[in-house]
């Protein structure tokens, strides 16, 4: 399954090169997220492309690691530091890539779920090997496609209160609430709020913005009301999709 592609832009070239800018300079990194569903023991097989839109020749070595949720944040590992190591099964053809200015290269990521796997994701890495000048320092660019696997249907999130701030002076009104992962999949919510006032009248809507969570990951998901409200009492109301089940959240919001 193909996601959005994520485009990760570089500076202008007239600092990250040290010419005269002619080009976006960019490189564009497709998909950046596979979610897979299968069965322990199973191999999965992906095309990686990487487009090089900077005027630069670069060069690249594929690297994967595994990623863990420790006190609620991701956390990337070396491949085989875990015992159910995903990253350790990557088999990447080719292992190296040249990337020529304005052009693009393919690598072919296959992955071998372990018989027993307690982590749900992984990620692939065009790992930067060119020095790339910006004023006195040098870098190198790395991009990398997060792979997860659902292999069971054991979703579930958990949310804290919905929290609402009236709209200031500088800043729209605001819904938001923190969710926890706390099933053994990963799972992308998505949700909508909308604003009624005393007398039930819908004000408007507003949508949260997603966030994948990976199990054991927490996040807060916020949705900015841009309309106006008079001042008064409103009920918000949210519902987020979790993988089909719905997950309903209220809460008051005064404008004063």
């Amino acid at each position: 399954m193909r996601s959005r592609f994520l485009a990760f832009f570089l500076a202008a070239s007239a600092l990250l090169l040290g010419t005269p800018a002619a080009h976006a300079q960019s490189l564009i990194l497709t998909p950046a997220a596979v979610p897979l569903s299968g069965h322990n023991g199973e191999s999965v097989t992906q095309v990686l492309t990487l487009k090089n839109e900077s005027d630069l020749p670069l060069d690249f070595t594929m690297e994967a690691r595994d990623v863990v949720v420790r006190d609620g944040a991701r956390v990337f590992i070396e491949a085989g530091k875990l015992p159910d190591s995903i990253a350790s099964s990557a088999v990447f053809t080719p292992r190296s890539v040249h990337i020529a200015p304005r052009s693009s290269g393919a690598v072919t990521a296959t992955f071998t779920l372990p018989p027993e796997m307690r982590h749900r994701a992984v990620v692939a890495y065009f790992r930067g090997k060119t020095a790339v000048q910006s004023g006195n320092r040098k870098s190198f660019l790395s991009l990398g496609t997060l792979f997860t696997f659902t292999v069971s249907d054991k979703i579930s999130v958990a949310a804290g209160t919905l929290e609402a701030e009236p709209p200031s002076s500088t800043a729209n009104a605001q819904l938001r609430t923190r969710l926890v992962n706390d099933g053994t999949e990963p799972v992308i919510p998505t949700g909508m709020a909308v604003i009624v006032d005393a007398g039930g009248r819908l004000m408007g809507k507003a949508q949260f913005n997603a966030k994948r969570l990976l199990p054991g990951e927490v996040a807060t998901l916020v949705a900015d009301y841009p309309g106006e409200l008079a001042a008064g009492s409103y009920r918000a109301v949210a519902t987020f999709d979790v993988a089909g089940r719905p997950l309903t959240l209220t809460s008051t919001l005064t404008v004063q």
